[in-house]
């Protein structure tokens, strides 16, 4: 994901704060980590993807961030890790993620996540935020392009897990941001 208009509204809708702990899912080697790791004084950012590749290539591109401990790298699929694992990487005694994130990942809407969608409750610290996004294009787009789920397919899901659901969109994005009942 490129430090494009597209990822500066992403973090703008998150309201990604200086001291947040973020987890984002499947962030690949892109530089989101950078640009998260950049607005953080106290937080830190820890990305969880299966690939090996995107891993290798992420741990080379943000080797700053990691070494100044802003952000740390976990190379697992999201199935395989539980709430410790998680909650190891932001330190100890810890509550939680404030926010956890994805982009453009399939496992919230081609299937149930039930699973998922546990483990995601069970990593949020108290009014924590899980934020799906989808979409390649810019928020200010007049006509929405590229691929992405229905809203109420997402919604759907998240509202049976006892998220509350919001919905928002600019141009040729869709955001989901879900709170725990």
């Amino acid at each position: 994901m490129a430090a494009d208009g597209r990822f500066r509204w992403i973090i703008e809708t998150m309201l990604v704060r200086p001291d947040d702990r973020i987890l984002e899912i499947g962030p690949g080697s892109s530089d989101s980590l950078g640009d998260l790791a950049e607005r953080l004084r106290d937080g830190r950012v820890v990305g969880v993807d299966r690939s090996p590749t995107a891993i290798a290539r992420a741990a080379k591109r943000h080797a700053a961030h990691i070494d100044s401990g802003r952000v740390r790298l976990v190379q697992a699929g999201l199935e395989h890790l539980s709430r410790e694992q998680l909650l190891d990487e932001i330190g100890p005694d810890t509550a939680g993620f404030d926010i956890i994130f994805a982009v453009n990942v399939n496992v919230f809407w081609t299937k149930r996540p039930t699973a998922e969608l546990t483990l995601v409750r069970d990593c949020l610290a108290e009014n924590g935020k899980l934020c799906l996004f989808y979409g390649y294009g810019h928020p200010d787009a007049a006509v929405s392009t590229s691929p992405k789920p229905a809203p109420g397919h997402l919604t759907d899901y998240l509202t049976s897990a006892a998220f509350d659901v919001e919905v928002v969109s600019a141009g040729d994005l869709l955001g989901i941001i879900a709170t725990p009942r």
